[in-house]
């Protein structure tokens, strides 16, 4: 995927959480855009314990080459 690509999706207004699948099988999901942080290589998302914190416990690495496919996590836009 392209780095303009994906921050097209994370700038979407009003924000839908999403999850990113990647071409190792791994899926990661994004429920705040703004834990995230595009570089034209890679992805980096911050992951927390609580779901309103900005204090991160750890942080995954994607090859933005590698994400093969976005999905709208449509459930979690309803209940919230």
């Amino acid at each position: 995927m392209l780095p303009d690509a994906l921050n097209h999706e994370l700038s979407r207004e009003p924000f839908v959480p999403i999850r990113l699948f990647a071409s190792d099988g791994h899926s990661y999901v994004i429920r705040n855009p703004n834990l995230c942080l595009i570089t034209r290589g890679a992805l980096y998302i911050a992951r927390i314990d609580r779901l309103h914190s900005r204090l991160a416990d750890d942080m995954d690495v994607v090859d933005v080459r590698h994400i093969t496919r976005v999905e709208q996590i449509l459930e979690e836009r309803a209940s919230a």
